[in-house]
């Protein structure tokens, strides 16, 4: 068993979210779990355990995506807030949780949960529009 995020094609990623395309230093990926409409994640495309690890010109570069995915995510969908987390202990990979939070909306005002007990599953339809529209914002 490899890397959640450096295999190109992993089982477990690949059911939990789809590859939205590739930026400067990052991946985005969107989960399919939308409970949190527009709720995506940035792996690093090498491979480092923490943000210190990285050249400086790489964290900049990933630092600038991780805003520029939030930026679109919130431009997107109008979430309240965004929630940022980067946890790591059981996939040793940089990773950031980019978590859309809707005043009076699911777990507003709280943390998130990383596994959600009552996921929302979208149709391939929605899932493709929202991809493309990431895609779009982004130019990626």
């Amino acid at each position: 068993m490899g890397c959640f995020y450096c295999d190109e094609h992993h089982e477990g990623r690949e059911a939990i979210m789809f590859k939205v395309g590739e930026m400067k230093a990052g991946t985005l990926y969107l989960f399919k779990d939308q409970a949190h409409k527009g709720r995506c994640v940035l792996a690093l495309k090498s491979h480092h355990r923490e943000l210190w690890e990285c050249a400086p010109q790489e964290r900049a570069d990933f630092a600038e995506d991780l805003a520029r995915a939030s930026k679109a995510i919130q431009d997107l969908w109008g979430c309240t807030k965004l929630n940022l987390a980067s946890f790591g202990d059981t996939n040793p990979h940089l990773h950031f949780h980019i978590v859309p939070k809707y005043e009076g909306g699911f777990e507003f005002g709280g943390s998130f949960e990383i596994t959600n007990p009552a996921p929302v599953h979208l149709t391939e339809e929605e899932y493709r529009a929202m991809i493309e529209a990431l895609k779009e914002k982004l130019d990626i």
